[in-house]
């Protein structure tokens, strides 16, 4: 009688073939040291028994693990709901499926970003859009945990991190609306406790530079990147007495915010507003009307 898959061990197959566990373990490893028939016939068992090895204990025994763990601080449903998250996870999961490993996600609040590689479910973890003040990120790099961050920190970090040219992307941004001719450019930034945020402000200040303009610290709106916050920056900007032309937006969520704003206050687009994203994620093609926007590889 067949025994359900998760409550037969390695114990159970070792015993019912005759053999060793540790040579129940070569088989199903395909390592060398056995004999053909020996191999066909523990194989043969551990299908009609319908074993699957139970992955967290093997990590444990071999210090090899087949899962990578992801960590998002943000609620799940920011996460889900800012397609810019998506895309990298869409990253992150192709490569994974070429390597072999599985993903486990975790939307951590309080809890360190350390805890899946100490209880021996991952192998190592990706901390995506994490905050540069963030200590839970510095002690599990001080616990040696393997770890990449994305974006990393504005300052020299030795922890590994992927990240685009932020900064770069800011001023390209700025430059673009300053060459339309705009000469009062709004910044709708992100958080300032994002390394993106930081980037950004520092390309559109070298932006204004350039074209000789005055920063205006009442054209500068923090949001938390979502589009109903930006929604209300927006409304506050074009409600100035000397309203921006150009605006320059975090990113593409929050360009939609901003783009319902502008219409619902009467303000044309783009005759009487230019509006630049950061991203380009396929939501930027869609809207009305299209969305100019900075691509991020």
């Amino acid at each position: 009688m067949k025994k359900n898959g998760l409550s037969v061990t390695i114990k159970d197959i070792a015993r019912k073939a005759g053999v060793s566990i540790g040579t129940v373990s070569r088989a199903i490893n395909n390592e060398k040291g056995l004999g053909p028939e020996t191999r066909q016939r523990i194989l043969r068992i551990v299908r009609d028994l319908d074993y699957h090895p139970n992955l967290r204990a093997r990590g444990l025994v071999a210090k090899k693990y087949d899962a990578l763990g992801i960590v998002i601080p943000q609620t799940s449903e920011f996460a889900f709901s800012n397609p810019f998250y998506s895309e990298i996870l869409k990253g992150i999961a192709i490569k994974a499926r070429e390597s072999g490993l599985y993903l486990l996600i975790s939307f951590q609040g309080e809890e360190g970003y350390a805890r899946m590689v100490q209880h021996g479910l991952a192998a190592g973890v990706i901390v995506m859009i994490n905050p540069v003040d963030d200590p839970r990120v510095q002690d599990a790099w001080k616990m040696k945990v393997p770890m990449v961050v994305i974006p990393g920190f504005p300052w020299k970090q030795q922890i590994p991190s992927v990240d685009g040219d932020s900064a770069n992307g800011g001023f390209l941004a700025a430059d673009y609306l300053a060459g339309l001719g705009h000469r009062r450019i709004a910044l709708l930034n992100g958080p300032r406790h994002s390394k993106y945020s930081i980037q950004r402000l520092s390309g559109y200040r070298k932006a204004l530079k350039k074209h000789r303009l005055p920063f205006h610290e009442e054209l500068i709106f923090e949001s938390n990147g979502t589009q109903e916050m930006a929604y209300e920056g927006m409304r506050k900007l074009i409600s100035l007495s000397g309203r921006p032309t150009g605006v320059m937006v975090f990113n593409d969520l929050s360009a939609m915010g901003v783009l319902r704003a502008a219409k619902e206050m009467g303000c044309r687009i783009p005759q009487e507003l230019s509006i630049i994203g950061y991203g380009d994620v396929p939501l930027a093609s869609m809207t009305d009307p299209s969305l100019t926007t900075i691509r991020v590889p």
